[in-house]
């Protein structure tokens, strides 16, 4: 069953006129261990209501375009809908696989709902353009990532092995972007067209990006899938829900993972969050459509309270300003301690960036390469975005007198 033209375009005008409270996420700002930094740590789920986002950078369905996107995904996922649970109950152990992983490589638990809509948990599924397995690796960039194509034994179709290259691959994306937003589009369309999007332009809003049909929903595919699976009206928890200690019905996951041959006895990675069943014994089953507006509506029913508020990786006021153009050298200060890598970072290190792009609106995009020990004068390479705190995303409102002392929040 469908959703009329009339329910989507009705749903697309209730996200327009609504708005979520935001949720902003800080992270700790002292320094840790390196042991400390690579166990990963089970995220909590957040606290009250929260807007829609994708990988803690919020989506903007306060936008015309955004919240029809947004609606035609959700309509285009209409038929999973009656089945859900056995969509829920199929993907269960394939999350007990890759949500560890995800884990360990510090990548957002959103992308665990990418191999679904790129190969439905299909180990031998071929693209049209010739990519294979779960991730849909084309062979130049499974070989990059470390993974054999040989006939045989194309490990592409390996579960472990093509999650683990595809956590690495996801990782070098966000060096080069610096947003988890672009780097879904550049998974789909590549980081060589999302860098010549952001070049001609002169912003990195994935939103308002003139990209080709299928890149410009990607995203949104993805988003009709979290809806799906993590918002309370189908029964799954609390939307934004990561990984959480889930007792007993996980376990049963990891049990046919297991049985399946993904998981050994001596693996020991942190639990995730169970599959549940949307509806009890005896419970009767709402008219799809209705459901579909219900959970629209849902998404944006509140209005925010406050501007939210981004806590970025580091702090650092401006020592130095370069010119705002293109290839310009800046020099900025470290306000704290930070750990970055196996370096730990002190407050008053040096920090040079370079300008990235500079948009219509005026922001800035800052990106450091190096940091110097104010201590030793040892040199060290980084990668560091400059982020905007109200969105969480990359390029930095310019103040109109760029001055020293002015303070930037970055993000790894």
């Amino acid at each position: 069953m469908r959703l009329t033209t009339k329910s989507v375009v009705l749903a697309a005008l209730s996200i327009s006129l609504l708005t979520l409270p935001a949720t902003a996420q800080k992270k700790a700002t002292g320094a840790k261990s390196r042991s400390e930094r690579s166990k990963p740590v089970p995220l909590r789920p957040l606290a009250g209501p929260q807007r829609l986002h994708f990988c803690g950078e919020i989506v903007p369905t306060e936008q015309g375009e955004v919240s029809a996107k947004l609606a035609l995904a959700l309509a285009g996922s209409s038929g999973y809908i009656q089945h859900v649970n056995g969509l829920k109950a199929r993907s269960a152990p394939f999350f007990a696989v890759i949500e560890p992983i995800l884990a360990r490589y510090n990548i957002p638990n959103d992308f665990k709902y990418l191999p679904l809509i790129e190969s439905a948990w299909q180990s031998n599924a071929v693209s049209s353009a010739g990519a294979i397995g779960y991730w849909q690796f084309m062979d130049d960039t499974a070989q990059d990532m470390g993974l054999s194509i040989a006939p045989g034994n194309d490990e592409r179709t390996d579960l472990h092995k093509s999650t683990e290259a595809a956590c690495k691959y996801l990782r070098f994306l966000h060096q080069k972007l610096g947003s988890w937003t672009l780097v879904a589009a550049a998974y789909n369309g590549g980081v060589g067209m999302m860098q010549r999007k952001i070049t001609k332009s002169g912003h990195r809003d994935y939103y308002a990006m003139a990209l080709n049909t299928e890149t410009s929903y990607y995203l949104y595919r993805i988003l009709a899938m979290k809806e799906l699976f993590t918002n309370p009206i189908y029964g799954a928890g609390a939307a934004g829900m990561m990984l959480a200690s889930s007792g007993q019905a996980y376990e049963r996951e990891r049990e046919q993972a297991r049985r399946m041959g993904w998981l050994q006895d001596e693996d020991q990675d942190p639990i995730g969050v169970p599959i549940e069943s949307i509806s009890d014994a005896g419970t009767s089953r709402k008219n799809e459509a209705m459901i579909m507006d219900s959970l629209l509506v849902q998404l944006l029913k509140s209005k925010p309270k406050k501007t939210p508020a981004f806590t970025g990786d580091a702090v650092a006021r401006l020592i130095k300003a370069g010119q705002p153009k293109v290839g310009q050298s800046w020099a900025f200060a470290l306000t704290e301690a930070v750990q970055i890598g196996e370096d730990e970072l002190q407050a008053g290190d040096l920090l040079y960036a370079v300008v990235d792009d500079v948009d219509t609106q005026g922001n800035l995009f800052l990106r450091a390469t190096k940091a110097i020990s104010a201590q030793t004068q040892t040199t060290i390479p980084i990668t560091l975005i400059a982020m905007n705190p109200a969105t969480g995303l990359a390029g930095v409102p310019r103040p109109k007198a760029i001055k020293p002392g002015w303070v930037v929040q970055w993000k790894l």
